[in-house]
């Protein structure tokens, strides 16, 4: 026991650097999900006393209006003229509030996966490597008396060590990486700003040691050889050794094993997320399953890819040095089972960053498309005091201009606001749009316009009528159209709450007075359309209308622009993610070109006899590391693109969101330039350090 406990100590201190990189793999793959599970912990924490932001809490549907859908039915032949209104059934308030935070916080921990499977596979191919590398170092202990459970113990232990290391690293780095993200604003919502931080210490103690355990199943397969190995055959000169050029062809069946843990951790990471709103979450994690599975496919045939596809690509791109290149070309025919560990990862991380990058940009067009209909050429002046706009800001519009006198709105979700009839149909009849007029001229005192939203989430139409209800009294509305083009102000809620609204004529106000501030409590000011189309100077406006304090004035574009940057705010968790993620797949590039220089020692030396220089040598490996890049890029575009698209399609089916597939062409270019040089900058220290070969190694190698 003593024996294989030094010779686990030595075989990690003589590789140094594989063992650096297994414990980075190990730590910042568990740091990353720890990460994640303290900001979601700590953010609804904040966001607790808030029903919008908190699923738990009840609804109180007394604070609000109430609004209640109806269909018109159409009568048959023989019926009376008049249509009967029949009950429609609307969607849950709650539920469709809160639907688009589920499914963010669904996506984020599902997220944060992905460092954890860039730390496995590094653990994966690093012990797969450093065991094949030492198969004559045991069949010489073998051959000393030691049995094989005895030799295989030696990289159990190894394992264990790492895996326990890796584990309490992560566990110790998780706290000021949180702290540091939530100091510039991270959480997993991007609504609200943590200022103290409580951990989850149990959850984060069994993520950090699934860690643990993954290096544990990642010494399996290795170790499977090793109990099956044959002394004669591995002592015997590895020129007869066919099998052994082989090898590397069946390391990538033990990456399989890396479901087990990644399982778990959906499993525990989703697990609340069930319980809470299995229904609308359930395709999107069945989405997200299937997706992973695709991913562990495709990981599968990576290392055939690698040698057909890499070869083609790096006849046609890599260029350098005749002998370099020509060095690299075979060795990617060659050996391309060991570098397809490096283009999984690769892959990976960059297939992601694209996906993320294609769903960003599709909800900032859906902003833009909204901003369109309902902001541009528009302005905004408002007040959160209960009472209607200081006189003197009222009177400081400039002449010419079209104002809306808006009331108040009453609380979520019910959100109801009150303008005359005279004020909806000019400012219609500023916009120059006949739709939009067609609906004001049919706005009247029995009537109502919904939002998109509002009418999504009522389930009614153009025609449909809705009964308005609260302590004052109740009144059936016929519904005078849906859009969103009227009846819009900005208020200091989520975006999708924001665009959910319904407006009555402001004979209708004392029925929702109890909850709504006074008719002029908001103005939307507008001019009428020139012949050239051109209209509001927004900016210049607000400019002429003096500051009062607790008024706010806006306009459209600024709202846009705000909301496109909460939009990043929003996926800023990601960014962190995968900036962690790409760190991983820059240490799994290095750590494989280390491996391959201490395996190719004596080749390298060699070169260096026949007359290859330093700088030849250095070149090589970048060569090597470059195609790493190019192919991982090439790889994460093909993966990237349909993992965009079905990621769009789970958020358009869960969520309000009017999202569409858009690629720009840039994103591609960007996503393979990125892998390269990701690879390129990973393979810089491998590259120096095999510049440095000694050519007297040759003579003393084996």
């Amino acid at each position: 026991m003593t024996l294989g406990r030094l010779l686990a100590a030595k075989n990690l201190r003589s590789d140094r650097f594989a063992t650096l990189c297994m414990v980075l793999g190990v730590a910042l793959g568990t740091a990353t999900v720890n990460v994640v599970l303290a900001l979601d912990v700590n953010t609804r924490r904040v966001e607790a006393s808030n029903w919008a932001t908190n699923p738990e809490l009840d609804l109180d549907a007394s604070a609000t209006v109430t609004l209640t859908p109806e269909r018109r039915v159409q009568p048959a032949p023989e019926a009376p003229a008049e249509a009967s209104p029949a009950p429609r059934q609307a969607h849950d308030a709650r539920e469709e509030t809160h639907e688009d935070y589920q499914v963010m916080r669904s996506a984020i921990r599902l997220g944060s996966l992905s460092a954890f499977l860039v730390g496995a596979l590094i653990v994966f191919f690093s012990l797969a490597v450093v065991v094949e590398h030492r198969r004559r170092e045991v069949a010489l202990l073998r051959s000393l008396g030691a049995t094989a459970r005895q030799a295989a113990g030696v990289f159990v232990r190894e394992a264990a060590w790492v895996g326990l290391f890796g584990a309490v690293l992560g566990l110790l780095l998780a706290v000021p990486m949180t702290y540091m993200a939530a100091r510039f604003g991270i959480t997993t919502t991007g609504r609200a700003r943590i200022v103290s931080l409580v951990f989850p210490w149990g959850e984060m103690l069994a993520v950090s040691l699934l860690g643990g355990v993954t290096a544990l199943l990642g010494v399996v397969p290795p170790v499977r050889r090793i109990l099956k190995l044959r002394t004669p055959d591995t002592l015997r000169p590895q020129f007869l050794d066919a099998e052994r050029a082989r090898a590397y062809g069946r390391k990538t069946s033990g990456i399989t094993l890396v479901a087990l843990p990644v399982a778990l951790l959906v499993y525990g990471l989703l697990r609340p997320l069930f319980r809470e709103v299995l229904p609308s979450l359930a395709f999107f994690v069945l989405e997200a399953v299937l997706v992973m599975l695709a991913l562990f496919a495709l990981l599968l045939l990576v290392p055939g890819v690698t040698r057909s596809l890499g070869a083609l690509l790096g006849r046609l791109f890599l260029r350098g040095p005749a002998a370099a290149r020509l060095l690299v070309l075979s060795r990617i025919r060659r050996q391309g089972d060991e570098l397809a560990w490096s283009v999984g990862g690769i892959m990976l991380v960059f297939s992601l960053l694209l996906s993320l990058h294609i769903s960003t940009h599709a909800l900032k067009a859906e902003v833009s498309r909204f901003a369109e209909v309902a902001l541009r050429g528009h302005a905004f002046v408002f007040t959160r005091d209960p009472g209607a706009l200081p006189e003197p800001t009222r009177n400081a519009v400039p002449s010419g201009y079209v104002t809306a006198s808006y009331s108040g709105g009453t609380p979520l979700p019910n959100r109801v606001s009150a303008v005359s009839r005279a004020d909806l149909l000019a400012f219609a009849r500023a916009t120059g749009r006949p739709e939009l007029i067609a609906i004001a001229e049919r706005f009247d005192a029995g009537t109502t316009v919904l939002s998109t939203l509002m009418a999504r989430r009522l389930g009614v139409d153009a025609g449909d009528r809705v009964t308005l209800s609260s302590p004052t009294g109740k009144r059936t509305l016929e519904v005078a159209g849906v859009t969103d083009a009227v009846g819009f102000v900005p208020t200091f809620e989520t975006y999708r709450n924001t665009k959910t609204y319904a407006i009555i004529e402001a004979a209708n106000y004392p029925l929702i007075e109890p909850f709504a501030a006074p008719i002029g409590n908001a103005l939307v000011i507008t001019s009428p359309r020139t012949s050239a189309g051109e209209g509001l100077d927004a900016h210049s406006v607000i400019g002429e209308i003096p500051r009062q304090p607790g008024v706010f004035m806006l306009s459209g574009s600024s709202y846009e622009w705000i909301r496109r940057r909460e939009t990043d705010g929003d996926f800023a968790i990601f960014d962190l993610i995968l900036l962690l993620t790409s760190v991983l797949a820059a240490v799994g590039v290095a750590n494989q070109l280390m491996l391959a220089v201490h395996a190719r020692r004596r080749e390298i030396a060699l070169l260096r006899v026949l007359g290859m220089t330093p700088a030849q040598i250095r070149k090589m490996l970048l060569l090597e590391g470059g195609f790493v890049g190019l192919l991982g890029g090439v790889l994460a575009v093909t993966l990237g693109i349909p993992l965009g698209f079905g990621s769009l399609a789970a958020l358009e089916l869960v969520s309000a969101f009017d999202v569409r597939f858009e690629l720009p062409p840039h994103y591609i270019v960007l996503t393979i330039a990125g892998a390269v040089v990701v690879s390129l900058l990973a393979a810089l220290y491998p590259a120096r350090r095999a510049a440095r070969a000694q050519s007297a190694e040759s003579i003393h190698y084996e």
